[in-house]
């Protein structure tokens, strides 16, 4: 199969220059490089890409070579990550093979360090919009798998066998949907069908690696669009079992977007309270009252629900304990003692508590408003 070469211009302004720098050193050695993935979908759409990354027919250990400054990391696959400063890296990777790779007994790729060439290594990415290379010598997008039509209609599909792929890594399900609403696009329908097929198989994914992808999953400006669309496809119940849409969570989520859009700062520990609120309230009129204080009620339930929760997305140590912390708080905002004012203002937590707590008065319980406006003026 010959790829379509196509000449692009990109607003050069917003391509990074140290990801050029890597490419043309690549290049200057002998080494075939090239932009590829999100970065380049994003700036054929006109958009800033956040991160840069690059393939090589290098290996990590020729790439390592080449750069001082850098490091290799992973084991599913090996990556090379070049530092420009503290907090500055661009990630680069050597060409996969289309050779198998060693599989879990459920199917998934556990190790996949085979190199190949360019056409192998389209052929193991993702989605189409996610299979281009943008050839920097010449200023060409290399395109194997149809990309660049799939990018001017807005569709998503998938790269090879949606069921084999989703056997492979079952995050690629998610993948589809945050893609879906970042770019305004559709998922091919044969595509959608096998997603809700295969739902089931993101139970298999680490609880830890979940973590990152609920984050990138509702910290956007769609959060409400791709809660439902996860809903639909049966993929939300694999995330958060115990949450399902309510007039609170779709405030919520309305309000992390309102945030986003304005530039203002999110932190998961909101959105995690405002998933697991139902759950947390549902555990506490289950538990047996008799001799036992509210708040230590209010704390063993909010044990408990954070407990079932990890076994499928992990939260850390100081995310859970933040969102016991909103939770607590909602009691004492609910029975404040006048005198005690200050004391729940000096709070760390009370700002998100607050914020938490007047989403609650505006959506679910009316019955809270006179309290909430009590703690809004209180502030002024």
């Amino acid at each position: 199969m010959s790829p379509i070469r196509q000449s692009v211009r990109f607003d050069k302004k917003l391509i990074d220059s140290d990801a050029l720098k890597i490419v043309k050193k690549l290049n200057k050695a002998g080494y075939e490089g090239y932009l590829v993935g999100g970065c380049i979908r994003d700036l054929l759409l006109g958009l800033k890409p956040k991160d840069f990354d690059i393939a090589t027919n290098a290996t990590p250990e020729q790439i390592q070579k080449l750069f001082k400054r850098s490091r290799i990391i992973g084991r599913r696959f090996k990556l090379v990550h070049i530092m420009f400063s503290a907090r500055k890296f661009i990630e680069v990777a050597t060409f996969r093979s289309s050779r198998s790779n060693p599989t879990s007994n459920k199917g998934m790729v556990l190790r996949d360090n085979f190199y190949g060439s360019l056409k192998d290594d389209v052929f193991r990415r993702d989605f189409t919009i996610n299979g281009l290379y943008f050839d920097v010598k010449n200023y060409q997008v290399i395109d194997y798998v149809g990309g660049l039509e799939d990018l001017k209609k807005l569709q998503i599909n998938m790269i090879g066998n949606p069921s084999e792929r989703f056997g492979e890594d079952p995050v690629r399900m998610i993948r589809a949907v945050r893609f879906k609403a970042k770019l305004n696009a559709t998922i091919n329908a044969n595509l959608n069908k096998s997603i809700s097929k295969n739902a089931h198989l993101i139970a298999n994914v680490p609880p830890a690696r979940l973590y990152e992808e609920v984050i990138k999953l509702f910290h956007n400006e769609s959060s409400l669009a791709v809660f439902r669309e996860l809903s639909n496809l049966g993929i939300l119940k694999y995330l958060f079992p115990h949450t399902q849409e309510d007039a609170f969570i779709s405030a919520s989520l309305i309000n992390t977007s309102e945030r986003i859009k304005s530039g203002n700062s999110v932190t998961p520990a909101f959105l995690f309270a405002v998933f697991l609120w139902s759950a947390q309230n549902k555990r506490f009129n289950e538990i047996d009252k008799k001799k036992t204080s509210r708040i230590e009620l209010m704390i063993k339930a909010s044990e408990d629900v954070i407990r079932r929760q990890v076994q499928q997305v992990m939260m850390p140590r100081w995310l859970s304990g933040r969102v016991r912390d909103i939770w607590l708080l909602q009691y004492r905002l609910e029975n404040y003692n006048p005198k005690k004012t200050q004391e729940i203002l000096s709070n760390p937590r009370f700002r998100m508590a607050y914020d938490f707590f007047v989403l609650r008065s505006e959506s679910v319980d009316h019955h809270l408003r006179d309290k909430a406006q009590y703690w809004t003026n209180i502030q002024k």
